[in-house]
């Protein structure tokens, strides 16, 4: 990825090519866009802007977040990440992050937060596996509908993440140029079973008793294709990921880890709930 370079979004000609950003990445209708004017203004009050681009200064991604106070907690949160097709699955969503990251802890936060559709296996492998950081909400329907075709028409669910910006385990990460790549399973209970019917992978009702201090839930390796060809199927993975991740974080479960597995040559994606968040590794 040496074409690209991450530098910070400076006049308005950047917050332009955020806006076209926004269309191709999500297809949104105009009305659901973030304008340049309002970028503009929450940079101005402290928020950060990171833009992508090639060597010839050609926008090929951005990260947007805005001033936060939750809880009493001064913080960043991340709204938007959003890279052009061609230059996904590159590492550039990973570099806007750790570039977020860098600039927060210079301004003196030490916390960064953002919401992700659960079902987006490679979405959490970056959050979870690659950042490091924690989901510790479900949000049921947190937008409601939108225009957007990635979503399909369907309610947007979401899970808030925590990035706790100095933790061990996400300095650990940050020096890390790559992780292990998938291998078997870990051996924890499972929320849920899946089994393959014509192709698709279809999930067991979730299991909601379950009390060891970590368990597993499996989400579909390839959620939008699904949601294209197999919308029934779609709909009932929804409903039973919502249910386990509602259930369990209501006894104090947090979504601390995500592994990538394979098993009979499938892409078989786990999360990884956890008791303990973690501190390391």
């Amino acid at each position: 990825m040496d074409d690209v370079r991450i530098r910070r979004a400076r006049g308005r000609a950047d917050f332009d090519a955020c806006v076209q950003l926004q269309r191709d990445a999500w297809r949104l209708a105009d009305v659901e866009i973030t304008s340049a004017i309002q970028l503009i203004a929450t940079t101005w009050a402290g928020g950060l802007v990171h833009l992508a681009e090639t060597a010839a200064g050609e926008p090929v991604g951005f990260a947007y977040a805005f001033p936060a106070l939750r809880d009493g907690a001064p913080h960043l949160h991340s709204d938007m990440l959003a890279v052009r097709p061609e230059y996904q699955r590159r590492g550039v969503g990973a570099r806007l992050k750790w570039a977020q990251r860098a600039d927060a802890l210079e301004a003196g936060l030490s916390l960064i937060t953002w919401t992700f559709d659960p079902l987006q296996a490679l979405n959490a492998n970056l959050n979870l596996r690659r950042l490091a950081a924690v989901g510790t909400e479900f949000l049921e329907d947190f937008y409601g509908v939108t225009t957007s075709a990635l979503h399909h028409g369907l309610p947007t669910d979401r899970l808030l993440v925590r990035w706790d910006l100095g933790a061990p385990r996400v300095q650990q990460r940050s020096q890390q140029v790559e992780l292990p790549r998938a291998g078997p399973a870990p051996a924890l209970p499972r929320i849920n079973d899946v089994k393959w019917y014509a192709g698709w992978p279809v999930s067991s009702e979730p299991r909601l008793d379950l009390e060891a201090p970590e368990l597993l839930l499996e989400v579909p390796p390839e959620w939008d294709v699904l949601c294209q060809a197999a919308p029934r199927v779609a709909d009932g993975w929804q409903s039973r990921v919502r249910r386990a991740f509602q259930a369990y974080f209501a006894r104090g479960y947090v979504a601390a880890d995500f592994a990538p597995s394979e098993e009979g040559g499938r892409r078989r994606p786990l999360y990884v709930l956890s008791l303990t968040p973690p501190v390391a590794g």
